[in-house]
């Protein structure tokens, strides 16, 4: 008897179904290890999914109710985190304190702001770990709970596939498949765990089955073998159809294709741009339109623009694109050369982005410069043009990464870059021609910035800050003076100080050309914006144009004279002067540059600021789970109160007889079992024999059950005892455990989070608080 009972407690306990569940839930942060570097979080997402998978078991055993058990596993896992990440701000080492909550609300927001930062693979800091494991916990939580305690492990599939599409869809990647696979073998083996205990108690080897019209005593055939055979061919079919049907980066859906009718013609005309043949951004930059022309992430942290081309030719008052012989082109796929002129002393750093969506037209790909490396799909290639840096693609790629270069640190430079003047006869002409009409007024205000500096890079800072400084402004709208002389429109944009990013560009490449220095108008793509899976959106609007010009030492190099929202901050190493070793020169005009304050250009928010913007996000996600934990532990027990209600307050034999009956009716009635009629006992047990499916230890218990009711309602009361109440408990747990183990998970799903029970608790409770008003 005690083996028998030590058998059927680790029968309870369901320990296997408890296991594979915790092994699910890791699974589904298998994709986790390739989206972030250090693997810091692994250890105690593992000991917490243990912890939680191991209690569950536990209480089982001992046949605690399941709403009770949990409750346990979320207070024990709740209690794991603060141990391994808040334990510094709880009382006595175990009680949270207000600085719990503040330390957790400060990790949730460092680790909103890595993700938003941060192309995959992302730091793990604290603050993401501690994100990582919570949901990890909570998932763990959630799975045993539906799967296991409350036997429905189809419906623990959506904790599940919630957290395996967060890990994926952010890989920037499509999906491997053995991460598919991991999750769904497992979840198919606690189904399969579940229809065994099913499958093996229907039918009783003594049950009598209809078969036709006839009540005859047949053994009915077992499908279990062919429904595992179905299974496994499912699984391998949705593999194999996975990798060979042709679909979409999985961040797309992130990225709006599911919401924005708009963005599902990313390749058509709304996401059109034409500076890349106007040299002109001016239509892009009034461009409406929020189809996405680019949609990539990046490992940087200070953001480069991305650019597409450029070009030296200046005809007739405006930008030319560039012709481009293909004996210039270096030969297919052919790795980039290092940049020319860039000294080695230069300390420079490797940066990366991912493009999961790219919409321009062939052959332009926009990246930022200069490339180390380009990695395209398979069936594309690329031809790549020194003499202005630019990429050509010779088939189209959706996807691709680049790896740049950028000035490491912060943009500290070695003593001598820019102080090495240009030699014109390494140059082309058009690199040094600065525009006729308007050479006398560039000439007259470069010298004034400029003034006696002989430091390339010098020089190159203070016209570009000048630029920058009042009383200059960003605008789409050119001054009427401007647009009335377009035979001059440098000199215009010069009287009138008011322009976009191309007369910025304009005047700057002009001025340093009348001081010597080679410069060219680089063409291509702001950043663009951050989304909230963390990967940044370009659209035709984040247009942008900006000035390459030579300096010794470093070769081509960026420069940001446009002011406002519109641009990004200018390259560390040239937002001072005082790198290089010279003195500026003391002229009004020589001034740090002030941002133009307009109602129209609001300021650009900090790097540092971005992430926060995910907190409101987190915060009413956070909350909303809260609130269904809670609904989750409350009708649960008002359920479990209002089953037991005659048991608590019953006192002879007979009443507690009464209230294991009322708990077996109310018990059954949440597995979608009617309430049996009014009538003898032996008809309500033939009832419950009609309306439910036993096995013969069941319909034992509830012959028992039967028996004890009739000689508690028509017996004299001295033939009961306290040991029959006892006894007739042991069997309704018999009765109610046999009849889940036989109900549809969804029934049983809703018996174990939602029970009839509980809300008419809830109801009972409500009026009686009225009726006391």
């Amino acid at each position: 008897m005690k083996l028998d009972a030590s058998r059927e407690a680790f029968a309870r306990g369901m320990w296997a179904e408890g296991l594979v569940a915790a092994l699910a839930t890791l699974a589904v942060a298998w994709p986790l290890t390739d989206l972030l570097r250090e693997n810091s979080w692994i250890t105690p997402a593992v000991l917490l999914v243990a912890l939680v998978a191991l209690s569950g078991a536990i209480l089982r055993t001992l046949d605690v109710p399941p709403s009770i058990v949990s409750i346990v596993q979320l207070v024990l896992g709740l209690v794991g985190l603060t141990q391994v990440y808040l334990r510094d701000t709880l009382w006595s080492g175990f009680v949270p304190t207000g600085g719990t909550l503040a330390l957790a609300g400060e990790l949730l927001r460092e680790a909103g702001t890595v993700l938003q930062t941060y192309a995959a693979p992302a730091p793990t800091t604290d603050g993401v770990a501690f994100l990582v494991v919570s949901l990890m916990t909570l998932t763990a939580v959630s799975v045993d709970s539906m799967g296991v305690t409350g036997r429905a492990p189809a419906s623990a599939g959506i904790p599940l596939a919630a957290g395996f599409l967060v890990s994926v869809s952010n890989s920037g990647q499509a999906m491997e498949p053995w991460y598919f696979a991991a999750v769904a073998v497992l979840w198919l083996v606690m189904l399969a765990q579940q229809g065994h205990r099913v499958l093996a108690g229907w039918p009783s080897a003594n049950r009598r089955e209809a078969r036709g019209s006839d009540d005859v005593n047949a053994s009915v055939p077992t499908y279990r073998g062919l429904s595992q055979v179905l299974g496994a061919l499912a699984l391998v079919l949705a593999v194999v159809g996975a990798a060979l049907i042709p679909h979409l980066p999985p961040t797309f859906l992130g990225d709006g294709l599911a919401r924005s009718p708009e963005a599902r013609s990313a390749g058509g005309d709304s996401a059109q741009v034409a500076f890349t043949e106007t040299m002109d951004p001016s239509r892009d930059l009034r461009n409406q339109s929020r189809a996405p022309v680019l949609t990539y992430r990046t490992s940087a942290t200070r953001l480069e623009p991305l650019r597409v081309t450029a070009t030296e030719r200046w005809e007739d008052g405006r930008w030319v694109a560039p012709d481009r012989p293909t004996s210039n082109l270096l030969p297919v796929d052919a790795p980039f050369p290092r940049p020319a002129g860039l000294d080695e002393a230069v300390e420079t750093q490797q940066q990366q982005i991912t493009v999961s969506g790219n919409a321009l037209d062939l052959p332009h790909l926009a990246a930022p410069s200069p490339l180390v490396s380009l990695q395209l799909p398979q069936g594309s290639a690329y031809r790549y043009d020194p003499t202005d840096a630019t990429v050509l693609l010779q088939a189209p790629a959706q996807q691709y990464t680049a790896t740049y270069l950028t000035v490491a640190g912060g943009g500290d430079l070695p003593a001598g870059v820019g102080e090495t003047p240009a030699d014109p006869s390494q140059f082309d002409d058009e690199l040094l021609e600065v525009d006729p009409v308007s050479e006398d007024a560039v000439a007259a205000l470069a010298d004034e910035v400029v003034g006696g500096t002989t430091n390339a890079l010098q020089a190159a800072i203070l016209i570009q800050n000048h630029l920058r400084s009042a009383p200059y402004q960003y605008s789409l709208t050119l001054a009427p003076a401007a647009e009335a002389d377009s035979d001059d429109p440098i000199g215009g944009f010069l009287e009138t100080r008011q322009g976009y990013c191309v007369q910025f560009a304009t005047a700057m490449v002009m001025m340093a050309r009348s001081e010597g220095i080679p410069a060219r108008m680089a063409v291509g793509f702001l950043p663009g914006e951050i989304q909230v899976d963390g990967s940044r959106r370009v659209v035709a609007s984040d247009a942008h144009t900006w000035p390459e010009l030579w300096i010794s030492g470093m070769g081509w190099t960026r420069f940001e004279p446009t002011p406002g929202i519109r641009s990004e901050a200018p390259p560390a190493y040239a937002r001072t002067p005082a790198n290089t070793g010279d003195v500026a020169p003391t002229t009004a005009t020589v001034t740090q540059p002030v941002e133009p304050t307009t109602a129209a250009e609001p300021q650009a928010p900090q790097e540092e600021d971005r992430g926060i913007d995910l907190w409101p996000v987190v915060s009413r996600t956070l909350l909303l789970v809260l609130v269904l934990a809670a609904l989750m532990t409350l009708v649960p027990l008002a359920g479990r109160r209002y089953r037991e209600e005659l048991l608590r307050t019953a006192r002879t034999p007979a009443e507690k007889v009464e209230g294991q009956w009322l708990l077996l009716v109310r018990s059954l009635g949440d597995l979608g079992v009617d309430r049996p009629p009014s009538r003898s006992p032996r008809e309500m047990r033939r009832f419950y024999k009609e309306k439910t499916v036993m096995r013969s230890e069941g319909e034992e218990a509830l012959g028992r059950i039967t028996s004890t009711l009739e000689r508690s309602r028509y017996a004299a009361p001295d033939h009961l005892d306290d040991s029959a109440a006892t006894d007739m408990g042991h069997d309704v747990r018999t009765v109610v455990e046999q009849v889940r183990e036989t109900t549809p998970w969804n029934i049983r799903a809703n018996a174990a989070l939602l029970p009839q029970s509980g809300l008419a608790g809830v109801r009972a409770w409500v009026r009686g608080v009225f009726r006391r008003r």
